[in-house]
């Protein structure tokens, strides 16, 4: 097993899960009659069918790359697989880059090539050991330079343009702690760490270990199987209700039924045995408020977003799930 992959590959589904809606309310608003070549037109600049299909191409083979050709096939509802999301985010972050620009130029604080510049070399470059180092990297995951660029472009855009809004953003602590109280589930979270063996002999064992004083962090250093978290002390991280892909539920809901220093029994999955341990638990709303004041602010720049794609001549010319479907 690997804990930290688990949970990484479900906060990805729920990230794009959360992003679906909005793509899917923002493509359903701008669908227009087909013009040929053309996949949408924002203010009359026009994105073209060549310029979206070559830009798609290099987007799946990274998803392909990072996690395997059935992540694409994954459901996120019923209808629309993680490929289809993505030729939708694309198309949403194609539009949005032309928009942000726009509004960027404005307040005369426009992304340039060398703020691209630097941040390719800050985050990937020099990360990588120079210029060998980052070629193999985009070979690795099926893409070019042109492409990764164009990416850390939006991703500067983005940055740029929500850092400001958020800093207009004034928020009492009255609106916060409604927010707060009215999501709340969404907030709580705990720290568990775990021990997996293979056979529930063996987990029994470890259990009888544990309830005679034996330290669990170095149960799971010499025992555990899973040799991601076994290095940690078992140490799963922090997680929220639904982080974690459903085979592994009874160890989400074990964590969230036990106290704090409490061990639970075992837990069996396809993987093995499980043995969970709370080290942590955040629910309070002082502990979690400045988690709430982002997620608030977000949820608000979305809204921002969505003002300024109206406020904009913005036509859609495909139907993305024909276009998918053929």
């Amino acid at each position: 097993m690997k804990g930290c992959i688990i949970l990484k590959f479900k906060s990805k589904i729920i990230i794009l899960t959360l992003l679906s809606i909005m793509v899917l309310l923002f493509i359903s608003g701008c669908s227009s009659s087909s013009k040929e070549g053309v996949v949408a037109e924002i203010d009359g600049y026009q994105i073209t069918q060549e310029q979206f299909d070559e830009e798609f191409e290099m987007k799946r083979n990274m998803n392909v790359k990072q996690f395997g050709e059935d992540f694409l096939s994954q459901e996120l509802e019923e209808g629309l697989t993680v490929e289809d999301f993505l030729k939708e985010e694309l198309l949403f972050d194609m539009i949005h880059e032309n928009i942000l620009n726009k509004e960027l130029n404005k307040l005369n604080m426009p992304v340039t090539e060398e703020d691209v510049d630097r941040a390719m070399n800050e985050y990937y470059i020099s990360k990588l050991g120079g210029e060998e180092g980052y070629n193999e990297y985009l070979s690795k995951l099926g893409i070019t330079d042109e492409y990764l660029r164009k990416e850390v472009y939006r991703g500067l855009m983005y940055q740029r343009h929500s850092d400001y809004f958020f800093e207009k953003v004034d928020l009492s602590d009255e609106i916060v702690k409604e927010y707060f109280e009215n999501n709340k589930d969404s907030f709580v979270k705990v720290r568990a760490s775990h021990i997996l063996v293979k056979t529930e002999e063996e987990g029994n064992e470890v259990l009888e270990r544990l309830k005679e004083g034996a330290d669990f962090a170095e149960l799971a250093a010499t025992r555990s199987i899973d040799t991601q978290t076994s290095i940690k002390g078992g140490d799963l991280g922090y997680f929220t209700r639904g982080s974690m892909v459903e085979e592994y539920k009874d160890i989400e809901n074990a964590a969230f039924s036990l106290d704090v220093g409490e061990i639970s029994g075992l837990i069996k999955t396809d993987f093995g045995y499980h043995i969970v341990l709370v080290e942590d638990r955040m629910e309070s709303f002082e502990d979690l408020k400045d988690e709430v004041i982002k997620a608030l602010k977000y949820e608000k720049y979305q809204e921002e977003l969505d003002r300024l794609t109206k406020k904009a001549d913005v036509e859609v010319y495909i139907d993305l799930y024909n276009e998918i479907d053929n």
